[in-house]
Order: structure tokens, then sequence, then C-alpha cells
């Protein structure tokens, strides 16, 4: 990417952050885990965007809120034109989204994915028990929705985690250490950078950049 000017996901952020409040770290790195965008790396493993990942992830949050397309049909819209927005106007064939438009209009979604349990366990692969059993261990969160709970993208992505560990023989019960130790992780970074908020001798983008490269540098050790 020589040349060109780069972004960190904390950056990104700030990009979409306006058009669409509910959209977090989690939700970028699970959509580039679907495969819909692809940020380049440094060296050093950190992930970097283009203006053009900026546009093309605001195109498939748009199409995601405004139209409730599943990501295969954003997935299939985009390998059609090979990564890029399909149409300047930046809307899939009405044929498309015609289905999945009246379906969003007789519910109500929480962020730019919206699932039912019994969905969330079907998509995933787990009998409905075990989403609750997630919930239980505080793992999941689901979202009030009129008399449904519905569940997001983020939850999305932790099922279909936590289903891989159950597909390996690990006990969803044992689950729960993972999200101790990324509590205690949280507690030891926030410890770290607080203070320089405080201080005001960084800037707020400084520092979420600062914690992005922290979050980066913590997975890599894990790898290792």
């Amino acid at each position: 990417m020589t040349g060109t000017t780069t972004l960190t996901i904390g950056e990104v952020i700030d990009r979409l952050i306006e058009e669409f409040p509910d959209v977090t770290v989690s939700k970028i790195r699970f959509l580039e885990s679907q495969g819909l965008v692809e940020p380049g790396r440094t060296p050093s493993g950190y992930r970097q965007f283009t203006a053009t990942d900026v546009d093309l992830l605001r195109w498939v949050l748009r199409q995601q809120r405004e139209h409730f397309l599943p990501l295969k049909v954003i997935r299939e819209a985009l390998e059609a034109t090979g990564g890029r927005v399909p149409h300047p106007d930046g809307e899939v064939d009405d044929a498309e989204v015609s289905p999945f438009r009246e379906r969003g209009r007789q519910r109500r979604f929480v962020g730019a994915v919206s699932v039912s349990r019994e969905e969330l366990a079907t998509t995933v692969g787990v009998d409905p028990p075990i989403i609750a059993q997630l919930e239980r261990l505080g793992l999941l969160v689901g979202h009030e929705a009129g008399s449904a709970t519905v569940y997001d993208g983020e939850a999305l992505h932790v099922a279909r985690l936590a289903a891989r560990f159950l597909e390996l023989g690990v006990d969803a019960r044992h689950l729960r250490m993972f999200l101790v130790g990324a509590q205690r992780e949280a507690g030891v970074l926030e410890q770290a950078l607080l203070p320089r908020l405080r201080r005001d001798d960084r800037s707020q983008r400084d520092v979420r950049a600062q914690l992005d490269e922290l979050v980066d540098a913590g997975s890599q050790l894990r790898e290792i």
C-alpha cells in the first residue's frame, strides 16, 4: 500500500460512526471474517484500511440497514463485481432486495445484523438450548425487540466460535474462562490508556488507535 493513505480500524470507526452509531470494532472484524472486506496488513500484522475499504464497508452496512439483506446476498453482489461497490447509487437489483425488504418491515432489527434465537442456533449449527446456555454464562447478549429477543452480528460471531469449540469437544461451561480472560485483558488496557485520556495529552482518536494496536498485539501473542 505504498503511497496510499491507510487507516487503522479505529479511524475507520470514526468515519462510519456518524451514519452507523452501532458500528464497533467487533462488527468490522466480523465483516472481514465473512470476506466482505480485505484490509492490508503491516509487517507487524496490524490492519490497514484504504478509503475504498471504508466506502465498501459503508455500502455493506447500508444494504443491511436499509434492505435487510443477508450477508450471502451481499457477498454474491460483491463477487459479481470483483469486490467493488456494485452500483453508483449503492443499491442491489430490486429482484434480490424485495424478499428481504418485506421481511425487514415485519421485524424490528437491532444493529446491522439481527436474528432470532432459533435463527441464530440454525445458522451456527447448534440446538436452541445451547444458545440459552451461552446466555446464562454471559457469553451472548440478546436485545429486546417487542416481545422477541434478537441477536446482532457480534452475538452471531461469538456463537460461531462457541459452536466450533463445542464441535471439538469443549464443554460450553469451560468457555467462560475465555470471557473472564477477555475481561481481565480489557481491565489491563483500561488501566494503561485511561490515565492518558484524563491528562488530555492525547486525543481520543490517538488513544483509540493505540488501543487497536494493543488488541492486535495481544491477538498475535495468543497465536504464538
